[in-house]
């Protein structure tokens, strides 16, 4: 349970049961407390002030019965789904499920209903860290794990046969949305042209390029190297440097735990600005993730502490989010791309963690992303490994033909049959290698459309032509 110590030092938190319910009994409307509960009911705002007058939690007996003190009557089956809803909306607390559970005011809405600036500073808390114990702290739920490994999960294949099958997939989603995620402003397909093509953007700052660039380099050292990459400090450092390279103000910064003071933007947080601390710390945590078993575990510790200690200059939440999927990549699962992560909730979980230990709300935006975005490499789980294995060897032969065959099919002014093209085009290859490079060239053209051809090196202009034929032999002139 994350602490609420750094709660006392809030004004709003000191005000009375007796205050509040005098509030609702005369409507209530122009109370702050009252605002700060959002739309909540009269029995709601009820219940929220029972809590916050009983700093020690209540059980939902005790609760009813102070309810009834105030002359509102509750039946314990109302009450437990009334609790349930307020805990969905972040009023209430519940350490556990049933009868025996103590319910507890969560203050989320009181914090951060008061602007960052306002906000008392919060230093950086070694025990978020000392308490948290591999295999014994569990961040997730049972319920909250078989949700993630039913999306991105049970791939039978290896690490390095996985990482390597998703690698073009996952260098544009990962370098798109971790860059977007910092204000970048390279559009998906800008991203993709320029890792796969090396064409810049019109109009884009040097240092957005650049940024994008070295989100592919450290992307391909994961992949290249996910059955080596062990979590530690040397890696968190290597990643840092991949990641942050041309843009730092000084090199000898790139890789290096800082010397600087660094300022969170949006939050009330202030990282400790301790060399020695932060070799410590950085230490602590690599050695604390390597021992987390379960990988989805592993990959929100890495994210939220890394993240947390700021041990760089810069570029420290980029870091995370890669490292992040280490774990998921080496145990062979869809990584988390972040293409589908609702920045809000994310910053939102990133700043309740630094201010107030907590992490709920960045456990939450993490779910929805992965759910959200797994699917996308679904297609890969499914496919044989050698089919995995020949297309990472030849993807550049098969792209080829791929063209090749729409610019043949244009040249002809009809389509052809893929499959067949594909046999001769490989003509030189052994039988049994032909017919695996033809399949999977008919199975990448019958894909093709408009939001997809250039991934597969087929230009605009030549895909346009291209379905234009199957336009025209669709719609050709009667008999």
């Amino acid at each position: 349970m994350w602490s609420y110590d750094i709660l006392n030092s809030l004004e709003f938190l000191d005000e009375s049961f007796e205050g509040m319910r005098s509030a609702i009994q005369v409507g209530g409307a122009a109370q702050p407390a009252a605002a700060a509960a959002g739309s909540l009911d009269d029995v709601d705002r009820l219940i929220v002030a029972a809590l916050k007058a009983a700093p020690d939690g209540l059980t939902t007996p005790q609760l009813a019965l102070a309810l009834a003190k105030a002359g509102q009557k509750v039946s314990q089956p109302t009450l437990s789904r009334r609790l349930a809803r307020l805990a969905m909306g972040r009023h209430v607390i519940s350490d556990r499920p049933g009868r025996a559970a103590r319910h507890r005011r969560d203050p989320y809405h009181d914090w951060f209903n008061v602007p960052p600036g306002k906000r008392p500073k919060v230093g950086y808390r070694p025990e978020l860290l000392d308490g948290y114990r591999p295999n014994q702290t569990a961040w997730f739920s049972p319920e909250e794990l078989a949700k993630l490994r039913s999306a991105g999960g049970d791939r039978h294949l290896d690490g390095s046969t996985y990482a390597r099958a998703i690698a073009q997939k996952l260098l544009v989603d990962l370098s798109y949305a971790s860059s977007a995620l910092e204000g970048n402003t390279y559009t998906y397909l800008d991203t993709q042209v320029l890792i796969e093509f090396g064409k810049e953007a019109e109009g884009k700052e040097a240092e957005e390029t650049l940024m994008i660039l070295n989100h592919k380099e450290a992307i391909l050292y994961l992949v290249q190297n996910i059955g080596e990459i062990e979590v530690d400090v040397r890696e968190i450092k290597s990643l840092h440097a991949l990641l942050s390279r041309g843009l730092m103000r000084d090199e000898t910064s790139v890789g290096a735990v800082r010397r600087r003071v660094v300022d969170i933007t949006g939050s009330a947080y202030v990282p400790t600005a301790n060399p020695h601390v932060l070799e410590q710390q950085l230490a602590r945590v690599a050695a604390t993730a390597s021992a987390i078993e379960e990988p989805f575990e592993q990959s929100l510790f890495l994210m939220a502490f890394i993240s947390y200690l700021q041990a760089f200059e810069d570029v420290n939440k980029r870091t995370a989010r890669l490292a992040c999927n280490i774990p998921l990549l080496k145990a062979g699962i869809a990584p988390l791309s972040f293409l589908e992560m609702d920045k809000t909730a994310y910053v939102r979980g990133l700043v309740a963690f630094y201010e107030l230990g907590r992490p709920d709300i960045l456990k939450e935006a993490y779910i929805e992303g992965y759910v959200k975005s797994a699917a996308r490499y679904d297609a890969y789980a499914s496919r044989d490994k050698a089919a995995i294995e020949l297309e990472v060897r030849r993807r550049n032969d098969i792209y080829g033909a791929v063209r090749a065959y729409v610019a043949y099919s244009v040249s002809e002014g009809g389509r052809q049959d893929p499959h067949d093209f594909a046999l001769v085009h490989f003509g030189d290859e052994p039988e049994a290698t032909r017919r695996a490079l033809a399949a999977r060239v008919a199975e990448i053209v019958a894909s093709l459309h408009e939001g997809n051809h250039i991934g597969y090196g087929v230009p605009r202009k030549l895909f346009d032509e291209y379905a234009g034929l199957a336009e025209l032999k669709a719609n050709g002139p009667s008999a």
